[in-house]
């Protein structure tokens, strides 16, 4: 097969004009570099075969815990020259010598470096390079090596040399996954001869991924246990973007060893690999806040897919976005929404089974409030005399939800922002971004049912202890004595029979809050008065 990148640069190399030969052969080597990692940088340096200043600078700013590495260029392929150019170059720049000709055969990896301090060298000729670049662009294993050589490799890579690497290495994954323990064992060896210590140990921790999502145990993994028994997030890249791995059981074992924090210092990321990882992730992750920002999916992407962009998770929609951060400083402002009147927020909550517990409601510039003792309000008779009474002209500003594992998320209509209450709580995603989606916006059924797919069914909250004390006390039980359903509908009828708040009016003779009382026992409507004004309460 014809290898493109080195049939390339001999062309170029037999350009006349050697400012145009040197010009011809940095733009091929450069493309080509972007090619094998799209997330890479070239700088090329106005230098050309020069002995101590690099040619291309080669940087990875999404991936800030990578080193740089500087490429030398050379027309010569003599062992002598190209060993003495090792013993000069800095080591910490992890120089990359690129003979422009094609190394002698009889160069087998590992021996031109045989200097302590040019273990972080590689040195490679232009067939090597070419047969770096997989024959597809298609993500997938090799893809993965070639790029991990251009991050760390070290040594000597010819032709053969290379293409042995490739294959080792990409049979060592296959292996792992079967739980195979000879051709993963030749994989690690073979990257702890070709790559430095830390690319090294990513691809190893790739490896053990792999090893132990195919239901091996990693006591089991053939390679020194250190650091593969979790994934940082460019070993994590690593996966993501490997070939499409469907098998459920695999990403179920393999979501234990990432966390949100993880994937959210990848770079940007939509792959087939994310939206398998998301489905496990989305049940036992945890995070803080999450917004709801309108618009339509990338128009590389299809809708309804998991996206990690500018450090956020993205679920993206073809209405809206809905973004996941650890807190609300990660998340974008001056984001406005149309406040919903209060039938539309009790009609979404009785839609899903949301329970509510506090409600803030807003007529032009006044605010009012209603809560209980933590139990669900979204039913309660009195809100609808709140309703009538200020002419079903209110905006719900807030509502606090309570979702299935027991905490309380304050939603916020205004913006867009549903957060965890408590300065340290973290909530599971499924309810933090399930219960968001369906109270702050407005969802048509198709929505609902594809919100249900991929991030399951509104589940109840637990009925909270408070709430069970204090029917106990207003029905006369023991505290032992369970409170049944009969129990509940009893007092429910009570409530039916109690008059609700009826009318609101407004008087300027006195500069206070006034709070209040509806008729049921337990809640309360808290009105919040400008100075000079006050609201007055009329059964």
């Amino acid at each position: 097969m014809v290898n493109i990148v080195e049939q390339s640069i001999s062309q170029a190399m037999d350009e006349p004009d050697d400012r145009m030969m040197f010009t011809r052969v940095k733009d091929i080597v450069a493309r080509h570099l972007r090619r094998m990692d799209p997330g890479a940088t070239v700088t090329k340096t106005e230098f050309f075969n020069h002995t101590h200043v690099p040619d291309m600078v080669l940087e990875w700013p999404g991936r800030p815990r990578t080193p740089r590495r500087f490429i030398y260029l050379r027309t010569t392929s003599d062992q002598r020259e190209l060993e003495d150019d090792l013993q000069r170059l800095p080591r910490a720049d992890r120089p990359v010598l690129l003979a422009l000709g094609q190394l002698p055969s009889v160069h087998q990896r590992g021996d031109l470096l045989t200097a302590p301090g040019s273990s972080t060298a590689l040195l490679l000729d232009a067939s090597a390079l070419g047969a770096l670049q997989p024959a597809d662009d298609s993500p997938g294993i090799p893809h993965l090596v070639s790029r991990s050589v251009l991050e760390g490799g070290r040594g000597t890579l010819d032709k053969a040399a290379t293409e042995e690497f490739l294959s080792t290495v990409v049979q060592g994954a296959e292996a792992a996954r079967a739980g195979e323990r000879v051709p993963t064992r030749d994989a690690v060896n073979a990257l702890a001869a070709q790559m430095t210590t830390d690319v090294a140990d990513r691809m190893s921790a790739f490896l053990a991924a792999l090893w132990q999502g195919g239901g091996s145990t990693l006591a089991s993994f053939p390679a020194p246990q250190r650091g593969i028994g979790h994934l940082d997030e460019t070993a994590l890249v690593y996966l993501l973007e490997s070939d499409d791995i469907a098998d459920t059981a695999f990403w179920n074992r393999v979501v234990r060893m990432i966390s949100l924090s993880v994937l959210l210092r990848t770079p940007a990321a939509s792959t087939g690999n994310l939206q398998h990882l998301m489905r496990e992730a989305i049940r036992l992750w945890t995070s803080r806040v999450c917004m709801i920002v309108p618009g339509a999916a990338d128009a590389d992407i299809s809708p309804w897919r998991w996206v990690v962009k500018a450090g956020q998770l993205i679920l993206q929609t073809p209405r809206f976005h809905v973004l996941v951060a650890q807190s609300r400083r990660q998340l974008p402002s001056g984001q406005e929404h149309d406040l919903p009147r209060l039938d539309e927020v009790r009609n979404r909550a009785d839609r899903y089974g949301i329970s509510l517990t506090s409600l803030r409601m807003v007529v032009t510039d006044r605010h009012v409030g209603y809560g209980g003792p933590g139990d669900d309000i979204s039913h309660d008779a009195q809100l609808d005399g709140i309703s009538d009474a200020l002419g079903q002209a209110e905006g719900v500003i807030e509502a606090d939800a309570r979702i299935p594992s027991g905490e309380t998320l304050q939603c916020m209509f205004g913006s867009g922002i549903a957060s965890a209450r408590g300065a340290r709580t973290q909530v599971p995603l499924d309810a933090l971004l399930g219960t968001t989606t369906r109270l702050l916006s407005e969802l048509s059924s198709g929505e609902a049912e594809k919100i249900t797919q991929l991030l399951g069914a509104q589940r109840p909250p637990p009925r909270p202890a408070v709430e069970s004390a204090q029917l106990r006390r207003r029905i006369g039980l023991m505290p032992d004595q369970p409170v049944r359903r009969g129990h509940r509908q009893h007092l429910a009828m009570q409530a039916t029979h109690r008059r609700p708040l009826a009318r609101l009016a407004v008087s300027t003779t006195r500069k206070h809050l006034t709070q209040v009382e509806l008729p049921a026992r337990h809640r309360r409507t808290e009105v919040l008065a400008s100075p000079g004004l006050r609201f007055i309460a009329d059964r």
